[in-house]
């Protein structure tokens, strides 16, 4: 099935400039010049030598001169990470010379801080033995600093480290006011102020502070990586990070990044020129600023700010949308070549921000956070062809219904059939006929109960069930709230605490039947759903009965192993080996199993059904309660996998090679239909090859439909390279023999 016409350009949009920036053209020339041309080590005493010291000391004022440091050291670094440690180890070292040591002394830093300050003040406390309580600033709603914690706390702190403006929202302290309280409370406490997101976006004028360190970062504002540069306020302790030849007056070793110090006096030069520089003023980022959030409400109207003025820089926008996950948002802008970041820790779980939960914003907001970061010298037609890109996706996400609109509703590409969505560990399915539009929707689960109402109202589907496989113990289920969304209330009354209609053993969905099948032992009330098209046995929502890699636990309320022992041989009786299992939970990234599978994987279920001692299946159970009564997390059941892989992993630069020794190979697609509407894998690979469309959400689908053969040479990819593992992996333990991944996936192919 082909995708929708794709954008008419994926050149990349770079908007993830709090990340890093592209070095500016004369920042690059003067790097190059410096390695060609101005070659000399500064400690040279030759001609050569006293020109690169030249260029060292001419680019050390023009710092003094942006950040208004008239006085105290400028000392060049390889980035704000090193200045940051040498900051703290100056700091303590000093603290702990003067015998402030102990659990009574404290180390004090903003709760929204990057986290190399509060990694660093661990590591150094304990490495220096200083033993201080390192304790976070709280912040407000807005990202401010708490003043009055601050106030409580400054009188026993030995050091205190804030931000001048935050890499995840741009929210800008008062460092004035943050002056006046810190020094009225604590004169002698050393102060360290993160600068990074600084330059170029907020005055800066040092010397009228009493800042003792200020870290800076050349990578952040246009200059290369390994670059930056440590301001140190007069009278500060300092001890050199890096000894050695003496270089830099003898307070940090090691020979100068001379390239990267000539970039950044071409960053600099442009930063002073009054008339004609690369760098913006203030009302024209702002004015950028609201084009781009123009921009995007188009695509997401209920768009919400996570920081807004008058707190912020002008050049980041945090946002998050009701009832989207920052990954969603990510995958979608990243098909379309729009690069934006979560600004969230990676995590196997839903990540979430810990600046957003620091300032106490709801859950939705922080694990849907979108950092969308321009900087000062993005130019006004860059700014435009961010804007136009931005909007062309308003039409990705109506036609797949990620956004309801008043449009008249289009057929998703994979509306049809089955479809497995996932939130963590929880699964939920649609089941839909593509010739009545009828749908029924199995075991909904509340993080996903907006994705799946979008999909039913957005394709005006007849809304026939909604299904529950048992009571669950760990979640609520998302019935009622669908129900509701669908304006069908009253059906609650003519249905079961499962949501089965009274006196049926059978629901019709179109071509589809779905019969229930009492197979209690996990919970008294659990059932499983049987599905049929034209009377051939499709698959099975088995609940918890058994799950991808594991059986269901007993050891909860109304939990029974004999119940769960004669479900299972119920099940094998009715299913068969091959067809799919489908749980409600899938704690090991495996979507789905089949009897012949979990038999191969749990020697205790094909013992079970081999005839298995009633004492010896409860002793199992028993000992498998016991481990999951000692685990942190909630688990319906004890899973132990042993993953199959990828027959292999093809690099990008080896694709033509691979193919001419396998010329039948089919690619599959396996990202969600709005990533490859949003930019179609055919603009990154030869127009010769064979692309099929299966995202995850309809592998299961793809299986019972016997779209794939199983013995054709696959080649999978996604955006990264993690989810055609996911889904190599999945296939190589149904039995498909050549299952290959693209290392990187689209992201190493533009």
């Amino acid at each position: 099935m082909s995708s929708i016409r794709p954008l008419s350009s994926l050149s990349e949009v770079y908007l993830d400039n709090n990340a890093t920036t592209p070095v500016l053209a004369v920042a690059a020339a003067a790097a190059m010049h410096s390695m060609q041309s101005s070659f000399g080590n500064p400690s040279s005493s030759h001609a050569t030598g006293i020109k690169a010291k030249a260029e060292l000391e001419t680019t050390r004022a023009l710092a003094r001169k942006l950040i208004g440091a008239t006085s105290g050291d400028i000392v060049f670094t390889s980035g704000a990470t090193e200045g940051i440690q040498t900051s703290i180890v100056s700091a303590l070292q000093s603290a702990r010379d003067k015998g402030q040591i102990g659990p009574e002394a404290l180390l004090l830093y903003s709760s929204t801080e990057h986290k190399a300050v509060p990694e660093s003040l661990k590591h150094w406390n304990h490495v220096l033995q200083v033993n201080a309580t390192i304790q976070a600033i709280p912040v407000d709603k807005n990202g401010i600093i708490d003043y009055q914690f601050l106030a409580d706390n400054l009188a026993k702190a030995i050091m205190v480290c804030t931000m001048a403006a935050n890499n995840e929202t741009g929210v800008k302290q008062d460092l004035v006011a943050l002056e006046k309280l810190i020094r009225s409370s604590n004169p002698n406490v050393f102060w360290m102020v993160d600068c990074v997101q600084a330059l170029g976006k907020m005055a800066l004028n040092i010397a009228k502070t009493s800042i003792d360190y200020a870290p800076f970062s050349g990578h952040k504002l246009y200059a290369p990586k390994g670059i930056g540069f440590l301001y140190v306020r007069d009278g500060a302790p300092y001890q050199p990070f890096i000894a050695g030849g003496g270089q830099e007056s003898g307070l940090r070793s090691g020979t100068e990044n001379l390239p990267g110090i000539a970039a950044l006096h071409a960053v600099f030069t442009e930063l002073t020129k009054t008339t004609d520089s690369a760098f913006k003023d203030d009302a024209t980022l702002w004015r950028y600023r609201e084009h781009l959030l123009a921009a995007l409400r188009s695509v997401f109207p209920a768009l919400v700010l996570n920081s807004d003025q008058p707190y912020i820089v002008p050049t980041t926008i945090n946002f998050s949308v009701p009832g989207f996950y920052s990954k969603d948002i990510m995958d979608l802008f990243d098909a379309a070549g729009i690069r934006v970041s979560s600004g969230s820790a990676c995590s196997s779980k839903v990540p979430s921000s810990f600046v957003l939960d620091a300032m106490g914003l709801e859950a939705w907001r922080s694990q849907g956070a979108i950092r969308l970061s321009f900087g000062p010298a993005m130019t006004e037609q860059e700014c435009e062809q961010a804007c136009q890109r931005i909007a062309q996706l308003a039409d990705v996400v109506c036609k797949h219904c990620l956004v309801l609109t008043d449009a008249t509703p289009t057929l998703e590409l994979h509306a049809h059939g089955l479809i497995q969505l996932k939130h963590e560990a929880l699964c939920s399915y649609i089941v839909i006929c593509a010739e009545t539009r009828q749908t029924v929707v199995i075991d909904p689960v509340l993080p996903l109960a907006s994705r799946i109402a979008n999909i039913v109202l957005g394709q005006n589907l007849d809304l026939v069930a909604v299904l529950d496989t048992h009571i669950h113990q760990d979640h609520q289920s998302a019935r009622c709230e669908l129900l509701m969304l669908a304006g069908l209330e009253d059906e609650k009354q003519k249905v079961d605490n499962l949501g089965w209609p009274l006196q049926q053993t059978s629901i019709l969905v179109g071509q589809y039947r779905l019969e229930k099948c009492q197979t209690p032992g996990h919970t008294p009330e659990a059932i499983s759903i049987l599905l049929t098209k034209q009377e051939q046995l499709q698959a099975a929502f088995v609940g918890d009965v058994i799950l991808p890699g594991g059986i269901g636990r007993t050891d909860l309320v109304g939990g029974n192993m004999d119940d769960l022992a004669n479900s299972i041989r119920l099940l094998a009786q009715k299913v068969g080996k091959e067809c799919l299992l489908l749980s409600s939970h899938d704690y090991a990234q495996r979507f789905f199993t089949t009897l012949r599978l979990a038999c191969s994987e749990q020697p205790l279920l094909a013992q079970l059904l081999q005839g298995l001692p009633a004492k010896q299946w409860q002793a199992e159970l028993r000992a498998q309660a016991i481990k999951l009564q000692q685990v942190s997390n909630y688990f319906c059941g004890l899973v132990e996998v042993s993953y199959a892989d990828a027959t292999d992993v093809i690099a990008p630069e080896n694709i033509a090679a691979f193919l001419q020794q396998k010329p039948n190979t089919k690619v599959i697609d396996v990202r969600e239909p709005h990533e490859q509407s949003a930019g179609a894998l055919s603009l990154y690979l030869p127009n010769e090859l064979e692309i099929k469309e299966i995202p995850l959400s309809k592998l299961a689908d793809a299986l019972i439909n016997a779209e794939l053969n199983i013995e054709q040479p696959l080649l999978l990819v996604c955006r990264s390279g993690n989810r055609s593992l996911v889904a190599c992996k999945i296939l190589t333990e149904m039995g498909f023999t050549e299952v290959y991944n693209l290392k990187g996936g689209t992201a190493l192919l533009s």
